[in-house]
């Protein structure tokens, strides 16, 4: 009888934690493309979202330096401009060259 009960909870348990771990990475998913301007001085990064069984479109999703999250389409030119922009920025900072603000 007790490991009935042991066996029941445990069920519970694995359904509920995978519920939750199911929202958790929806959340995180684009689920469409903003129309905001792109502006890599807003920037300071960006994460590579792909299409998987929970994200239903490729997207960057851009982080702005408020904290915020922007996604972009990534065959869009302006998309590929801010990276190359978030990039070069990068380059600069690693080689230790002097920054211009």
């Amino acid at each position: 009888m007790a490991s009935t009960r042991f066996f029941a909870v445990a069920l519970l348990v694995i359904f509920t934690l995978n519920a939750f771990l199911l929202q958790t990475e929806s959340v995180s998913c684009c689920l469409s493309y903003s129309k905001r301007n792109l502006d890599c001085k807003r920037m300071k990064g960006y994460t590579i979202q792909t299409m998987t069984d929970f994200c239903d479109l490729d997207a960057i999703i851009f982080h702005t330096k408020s904290g915020k999250f922007v996604c972009a389409d990534p065959s869009k030119k302006e998309t590929k401009r801010t990276i190359e922009c978030i990039s070069s920025r990068a380059k600069r900072i690693s080689s230790g060259a002097p920054q211009l603000f």
